[in-house]
């Protein structure tokens, strides 16, 4: 071989070696910055919870326990125990409910909530049960903020001071945006001088409020935005949420992540306008558990699981500190109102259309008005109102007190016949709050008439028509009576006295007289399709 030719040839091998390995060394990094792309997002777990109502104490159903917030926060806890990058929220009304709760005004559940470590509400219409007063009270005790972006001041346009509409959270470098929403209809719902001063955006106001809420944390550099909201869904496409989420633009629906549906305790899962929305069951017998996956790069929600779970008390050991908050608030109620009032000769309950319980209540509320004015012809009381239900046996104060939580109390007024025939018409079925229970009278609708038009028949205990000019005296509540659940004719009666007597005094004196009491569905209502109008006498 010619050895001037074997030169150059090795030296062309050496040169074709080198860039065969300064080539593999270009490649060889290509993994590495794969694997630095993935290290660039986070699992931030969001947990949810809806309507928890201050149902600190577990509830029964078929034998199981559900709930109750020393085993909720275990369950809590261990999620939290598989990512530490995790906000518990809640989507409004979590103070007012039974008796170790409301006996307080909320402070036992927010000393659990401290205690569980939620990181933010949003602020439900019960959150007013005991005036502005007392929920600042509770504002200032809490750990979390209040969250409402649709609830302002009527003076001023102005979010109050003691609310915000919105709250930013930083986890492993990336910024989460919680938006809260309040229940448009709170005016409807509430006690007015309980909310006075303040005016709450309908619908249309509220998907506004969620466009400017978005676009302001866009500003700040948030890209990730999560609502919170006292609105909810009574099927995947239906209810007052979907209908605000729908009317959102394309753009502001894009950069909303997930939405924790509230108001509605029932479990769904869907997507509206695009945007994830979860339900999860109220009374703490379960909660949302969203995972969102984010760039930390850009802040954008690159991957998103979620699932509803249940809360099985008997399967967990309850947390022990917050088991020692529920005992301590459940032996205060006990000294308070443990007392037995009376006895109940078989359950009393609630429900659709006439009730066991609305007949109770109002039997209750005109026996006692009947003692302040003989004249006394009927008594109504919203549906809405009656909270819980009673066991056959011996009744505490503390079941009254779940029952009727909200220390109403009892107004009597003047209404033409024609304007008790209208209070009916407004409580027929109301699609939101339901059918009103009556005491003095017997009434028929007909469910196939469109709402308003429905009452067909009004009579007297004596068998007589109601006569439309004539002119009756009625017992309700003063929640009614400032037109609450849109019974906007008892803000139009004359004579008006709010006598301070409280619902629970009235059923306890009811008891005292008439226990043991065995209140029927006895057919003071009627429903009748396509029946004829009969209310003329």
């Amino acid at each position: 071989m010619n050895r001037s030719l074997l030169l150059p040839l090795r030296a062309m091998v050496t040169v074709m070696f080198a860039l065969v390995l300064a080539l593999a060394l270009v490649v060889i990094p290509i993994p590495q910055r794969a694997e630095s792309k993935a290290l660039s997002t986070v699992e931030v777990q969001i947990l949810g919870l809806n309507e928890t109502h201050g149902q600190l104490v577990p509830l029964s159903s078929g034998g199981t326990q559900l709930g109750g917030a020393a085993a909720l926060a275990t369950y809590l806890e261990q999620e939290e125990a598989e990512n530490p990058n995790t906000l518990i929220i809640d989507s409004g009304d979590f103070m007012q409910g039974p008796a170790i709760s409301s006996f307080s005004e909320g402070e036992c559940t927010v000393d659990v909530f401290n205690e569980i470590g939620v990181d933010a509400v949003a602020v439900g219409n019960h959150e007013f049960d005991w005036g502005q007063d007392t929920l600042q009270e509770r504002i200032a005790q809490a750990d979390f903020p209040f969250l409402a972006n649709n609830i302002v001041e009527e003076a001023t346009g102005e979010t109050p001071e003691y609310l915000a509409p919105y709250e930013v959270f930083n986890l492993e470098g990336v910024n989460v945006g919680v938006v809260g929403v309040g229940n448009p209809d709170t005016e409807n719902v509430a006690i007015p001088s309980n909310i006075e001063g303040l005016s709450f955006y309908d619908i249309q106001q509220t998907a506004q409020a969620v466009e400017d809420s978005v676009a302001e944390l866009q500003q700040q550099g948030v890209e990730t935005i999560v609502l919170t909201a006292h609105m909810g869904l009574v099927s995947p496409t239906e209810g007052p949420l979907a209908d605000m989420l729908n009317l959102l633009s394309n753009k502001t629906a894009k950069e909303i992540d997930f939405v924790l549906a509230g108001h509605i305790p029932l479990e769904i899962s869907t997507e509206i306008n695009g945007i994830p929305v979860i339900q999860p069951l109220g009374n703490t017998r379960g909660y949302a558990d969203v995972t969102l996956t984010i760039d930390q790069n850009t802040g954008d929600v690159v991957g998103f699981e979620a699932e509803t779970d249940s809360v099985y008390t008997q399967e967990v050991t309850a947390d022990a500190r917050v088991q020692r908050i529920v005992d301590r608030c459940a032996r205060e109620v006990q000294r308070a109102l443990g007392e037995v009032v009376g006895e109940a000769a078989s359950p009393i309950t609630r429900g659709t259309g006439e009730t066991e319980m609305g007949n109770f209540v109002t039997d209750a509320m005109r026996d006692y008005a009947l003692h302040i004015d003989p004249e006394v012809d009927f008594a109504f009381t919203n549906s809405g109102g009656l909270r819980a239900d009673i066991d056959q046996g011996p009744i505490t104060l503390e079941e009254i007190y779940a029952v009727l939580p909200f220390n109403n109390t009892i107004v009597l007024m003047d209404l033409t016949g024609a304007q008790v025939i209208q209070v009916l018409e407004e409580g027929a079925d109301h699609p939101s709050y339901g059918t009103v229970q009556v005491s003095g009278l017997e009434w028929t609708y007909d469910a196939n008439a469109p709402f308003g038009s429905r009452v067909t028949e009004v009579r007297l205990p004596d068998g007589q028509l109601i006569d439309p000019t004539a002119t009756y005296t009625i017992a309700t509540n003063n929640f009614m009576a400032a037109g609450g659940d849109q019974f906007t004719t008892l803000t139009q009666g004359t004579n008006v006295v709010d006598t301070q007597v409280n619902l629970v005094d009235a059923v306890v004196h009811y008891l005292e007289l008439y226990s043991p009491v065995d209140p029927q569905v006895e057919g003071r209502l009627t429903t009748c399709q396509g029946c004829s109008l009969m209310l003329q006498p």
